[in-house]
């Protein structure tokens, strides 16, 4: 299973700002559903991920664990039209979760 998300900032060891203890790349993204996570990021593609690109992070369960936790790793990044089409379906889909989800609106009087 794979979820898209949108980045938000990407963290890199040789970033003025940032103090590493490793050489990995991580980037804060906010999902599809409105959750906000910092992820690793594939070392192929470390280099060429950007703020604002629309990527596919992998939430397959690891191998490394007994209990099934998911991987939580962007391995692609999602570009033109297909990030759009990708990020609004996904959006919209939440949306109408959201509001079918929603309990109705309490009227007190009083």
């Amino acid at each position: 299973m794979y979820h898209p998300g949108k980045i938000i900032e990407v963290l890199r060891a040789s970033d003025k700002d940032v103090k590493a203890a490793d050489a990995s790349t991580q980037a804060c993204a906010r999902m599809w559903d409105d959750n906000i996570l910092t992820l690793m990021v594939a070392p192929k593609i470390s280099t060429l991920i950007k703020t604002g690109q629309i990527v596919l992070v992998d939430y397959r369960p690891s191998t490394e664990h007994r209990q099934p936790v998911p991987n939580h790793v962007i391995v692609k990044i999602i570009e033109g039209k297909k990030a759009e089409t990708i990020w609004t379906s996904y959006r919209d889909m939440h949306d109408r979760q959201k509001r079918t989800a929603a309990p109705p609106a309490q009227n007190y009087i009083g």
